[in-house]
């Protein structure tokens, strides 16, 4: 059984489209949408939809920050009996449902454990915060000796899919810092590959200003050196060069 965890924070505008891709998937049993402190329509165009009947909705009152409903929602993918566990951020746009499927393809038909998604296939105009996001993710790759095989892809960029395996074996709760999954599959030998290319021409998420956009540049950032921590058996700090990277995190 294969199941899609949606983490969704008042998509009213996109998660729409996120269902339409999910629709043309050749097979799909589940649908988790993880609405956390949603305050507008996205409850309603959810249920809305055709796809409304293979709905396992989770809702919480408060938002859950920008990863945690991963976890959520891998936890009852889990519980629900589901083989592979596909993640679709709610505020994607496009046509992007090919994507999808490879993702699927690579996991349940490959005996892949983490499928990915190259979200840079190739060099374009990159900002000083996309220039050290960049920076970090390929710190953490080279660290865990997987750059040359998946370059700079990482689950806290794109969708991606999931083994049940790999959730038996390192736990729902660190998904909730996607370069740590990365890191504790890596050091279970699990498979890790890429298994789709999309580029922004293909996809967009929902433009929320410049304030937003530091902020997720320094929480992926903080994550990439948390995981880099505890690959060398460091105190979880998310400092570098003397400077902390929360971002959408809270102090430890």
């Amino acid at each position: 059984m294969i199941a899609a965890v949606i983490p969704a924070y008042n998509e009213e505008d996109s998660i729409g489209t996120v269902l339409d891709n999910l629709a043309h998937l050749y097979t799909l049993d589940f649908i988790i949408p993880v609405l956390n402190g949603c305050t507008d329509h996205t409850r309603d165009v959810v249920l809305a939809h055709p796809l409304s009947s293979q709905l396992a909705l989770i809702e919480y009152p408060l938002p859950l920050g920008i990863d945690v409903p991963r976890s959520w929602g891998a936890d009852c993918a889990l519980k629900l009996g589901a083989d592979a566990v596909l993640f679709v951020d709610g505020d994607l746009q496009g046509d992007f449902s090919a994507c999808l499927q490879d993702l699927i393809c690579e996991t349940v038909s490959r005996d892949c454990d983490l499928a990915l998604t190259n979200c840079y296939p190739y060099i374009g105009f990159r900002s000083e915060a996309a220039k050290a996001v960049v920076y970090y993710r390929e710190q953490l790759n080279r660290k865990l000796k997987l750059f040359s095989s998946i370059g700079l892809a990482t689950p806290s960029h794109g969708p991606h899919c999931v083994s049940r395996r790999l959730l038996m074996a390192i736990g729902t709760d660190c998904l909730s810092v996607p370069p740590l999954m990365l890191a504790r599959a890596a050091e279970a030998r699990l498979a890790i590959r890429v298994a789709a290319r999309l580029s922004n021409q293909q996809w967009s998420s929902a433009q929320r200003g410049d304030e937003h956009n530091q902020k997720i540049a320094d929480t992926i950032i903080g994550d990439c050196i948390e995981a880099l921590q505890y690959l060398n058996h460091q105190p979880v700090t998310r400092e570098d060069k003397g400077v902390q990277y929360l971002g959408y995190r809270t102090p430890k």
